[in-house]
């Protein structure tokens, strides 16, 4: 575990202008280091503005890896590139509020603004999977769902959206109101 403490933020960038428009994967190849270690520092160095992330999204379910470049220094190029400009702005913004999900990520749905409320893996914030599930019910009062159709609709694992949902049901958030299958919805 040594090898990624000598890889310097400057390395990573220059990989970037090496490479550019790369993936994490991509980048822990070039430098010798691990996916997860690279989806950190890519993450952080996004926070402070040096590089943008280009979020992969979805295709056919299937979720298609971000990509990474060098941050584009000037005011003026920024606006000559448009509405896609905003994005990189945006999502820096949203990794420094973990607290706030954003709409913008990868899916569709609450379940697209939750993957930026976390790190660059795409995991969630802790309790960001909660308030997403609390949104969706909020959003539909008086009608119960069930933890797959309400993972389905957020793009998250149904059993994650089940352990969130029983949390929920003991501090009152959320009511069950059948036992099999299980249904939920919003306390009122």
């Amino acid at each position: 575990m040594g090898a990624p403490e000598h890889i310097t933020d400057t390395d990573i960038t220059d990989a970037l202008t090496a490479l550019p428009d790369i993936t994490a994967a991509e980048v822990a190849g070039a430098l010798g280091i691990g996916r997860s270690t690279a989806a950190k520092r890519l993450a952080r160095l996004e926070a402070a503005g040096t590089i943008r992330r280009n979020r992969g999204g979805r295709s056919g379910g299937a979720r298609v890896a971000d990509r990474w470049s060098l941050a584009t220094p000037a005011p003026e190029t920024r606006q000559s590139e448009g509405a896609t400009s905003e994005e990189p702005a945006a999502t820096s913004s949203e990794a420094a509020s973990p607290s706030e999900p954003d709409p913008s990520d990868p899916g569709t749905g609450a379940g697209e603004r939750s993957e930026t409320a976390g790190d660059a893996s795409g995991r969630l914030a802790p309790g960001a999977l909660g308030a997403l599930v609390r949104e969706y019910l909020a959003a539909r009062p008086g009608q119960s769902f069930g933890p797959s159709g309400i993972g389905k609709a957020l793009g998250r694992s149904a059993g994650a959206v089940s352990n969130a949902l029983s949390a929920m049901a003991t501090a009152g958030e959320v009511q069950l109101v059948a036992e099999r299958p299980r249904r939920y919805r919003i306390a009122r």
